[in-house]
């Protein structure tokens, strides 16, 4: 891949990105999303018999990353859609004939963004929900403790790579809203099939975004029977890279 024309694609793509008024939008909803959530469960939890513990409160503070996911998602496909919806991607293509460099730009610009805006979100969250219990006998949760830490990190990059997903399908779908249902679809669905398993649907639903998100990867300790945080987290990198990879195909050979 050559250097130069990578930032210079790359440079491209910061500009575009940073002038669309729905990056920004679609950033701060998933940031106000993140700390409303952090806030409201802190709140409810003040006069709650018996007193939470501060794992409770950690893990139901990180809620609002179902929200959020599906925010940063949505900006992941943007990034890709929005240029084939005005026809700009042709211009694109025109300056950067190498289709491949466009979507490592894309990606590299759009995970960079994601990741800030998913740490900035998580960390709201988190510190939202401790502002709310203060005053309380509720016991605070310190980013000293490393499994409070950890939880807090991995959900702002789970939110950061669900943008790349994003990019993934954009590229493999083209059209903003079939794109953006996609994602919805692939977030949820799975999750309401494991769910009619019961117990026994944990050995797939230990695969499934939104289940390692809320039993794995945003809470101290993860579920009985799912992955680690970490290994979910990786996990998630997989899903990533096999849409990218499977747009990046697709882009190859299919017309502008």
């Amino acid at each position: 891949m050559n250097g130069y024309g990578f930032r210079h694609a790359a440079r491209m793509e910061r500009i575009k990105l940073g002038s669309v008024r729905s990056t920004w939008w679609l950033a701060i909803a998933a940031v106000v999303s993140m700390a409303a959530a952090g806030a409201g469960v802190g709140l409810g939890y003040r006069s709650h018999t018996p007193v939470a513990t501060a794992a409770q409160i950690l893990n139901n503070s990180l809620g609002g990353a179902i929200v959020a996911q599906l925010l940063l998602g949505a900006l992941g496909v943007l990034m890709v859609t929005g240029e084939y919806g005005t026809g700009m991607i042709r211009s694109t293509f025109a300056a950067v004939p190498r289709r491949r460099i466009v979507l490592a730009a894309k990606v590299a610009v759009c995970g960079g963004a994601a990741l800030t805006v998913g740490l900035v979100a998580s960390f709201a969250g988190y510190l939202s929900g401790q502002l709310a219990i203060r005053g309380t006998a509720i016991p605070a949760a310190s980013l000293g403790d490393p499994a409070i830490l950890r939880a807090v990190v991995l959900t702002g990059v789970y939110l950061g790579v669900t943008a790349l997903i994003g990019v993934g399908i954009g590229t493999i779908v083209r059209h903003s809203g079939a794109a953006i249902g996609t994602l919805f679809g692939l977030m949820f669905v799975p999750m309401i099939v494991a769910g009619l398993f019961g117990e026994s649907g944990i050995r797939v639903g230990r695969f499934v975004p939104l289940l390692m998100l809320l039993n794995s990867i945003a809470v101290t300790s993860p579920v009985p029977g799912l992955f680690s945080s970490w290994i979910s987290a990786l996990l998630m990198c997989g899903y990533a890279a096999v849409a990218i990879l499977c747009g990046g195909m697709l882009l190859r050979h299919r017309d502008a």
